[in-house]
């Protein structure tokens, strides 16, 4: 489980919140769950906090979102930052979060063939873009020895089919069993069932398209029982009759049925 990630708004949270949260879920798992705990916040201050705290915890490992305001402009920035990062929780794997919402656009096989001599506990990135090219190479870089989950719930057949093994994404929260099907489908052959699977994804994506993934998200863990609340400013709330509506459309689209 990825914990405190984009869905979890772990950038909104405060430094003593996503502590809190850390230590519940690891109290929560009772070692049944492989956490990994995103610390990466805008100062590297709280960063290097949230991962000295981390390393005190029973986790699999940590992950780094890059600064999305004063951003590093080079691969070799990026490697120092991630470095110290890492460094804070030596006895952690390390990920870091290549994501698109932070705007640090850089080469990730680069950055990967560079951490390599410079993080000794790198696991790996959690890849959430839908370049499915640059993918392909961090795969194969430094002979292939990096984990790089998947991050794009809609992109997953393409990354199925270029070679990941693995996958981190916010729909799976609800709408997991789908996911798996398509997996198994895959790796059973059957293409046919790949692309109508894909009818479900398509329709749950509208809905968090329509109205906001993060608040559509939060929404529809009510398939599931659970009130996540609503999100934090900047991103706005939906009102009762907007959850409804979600819930709703997801219903209709079968994922209540795939919750049970």
């Amino acid at each position: 489980v990825y914990v405190c990630g984009t869905t979890g708004e772990g950038i909104h949270c405060s430094v003593e919140e996503r502590k809190a949260i850390a230590e519940r879920w690891v109290s929560a798992s009772q070692g049944q769950l492989k956490i990994t705990l995103h610390t990466g916040a805008l100062s590297i201050v709280d960063t290097l906090e949230l991962t000295r705290h981390a390393e005190t915890l029973d986790i699999f490992a940590t992950s780094a979102i890059g600064p999305c305001f004063f951003k590093p402009g080079s691969v070799d920035d990026l490697v120092e930052y991630c470095a110290t990062v890492a460094a804070a929780a030596p006895s952690k794997g390390f990920y870091y979060y290549h994501s698109g919402m932070s705007g640090v656009n850089l080469d990730m096989e680069q950055f990967l063939i560079k951490a390599d001599k410079k993080i000794p506990n790198l696991s790996g990135i959690k890849f959430n873009s839908g370049d499915l090219y640059e993918y392909q190479r961090c795969l194969r870089a430094c002979d292939g020895k990096y984990d790089i989950p998947f991050g794009v719930d809609e992109h997953l057949p393409g990354a199925l089919a270029v070679g990941a093994i693995g996958a981190v994404g916010s729909t799976y929260n609800y709408a997991a069993p789908h996911f798996t099907k398509m997996i198994e489908d895959f790796n059973n052959g059957d293409h046919a069932a790949v692309v109508k699977g894909m009818d479900n994804v398509i329709a749950l994506i509208r809905v968090l398209v329509e109205f906001g993934g993060v608040a559509a998200g939060k929404a529809a863990m009510a398939l599931h029982g659970i009130d996540c609340g609503d999100p934090r400013l900047p991103l706005r709330a939906l009102t009762a009759e907007q959850k409804e509506t979600v819930v709703a459309k997801m219903r209709d689209a079968g994922f209540l049925n795939a919750a049970k």
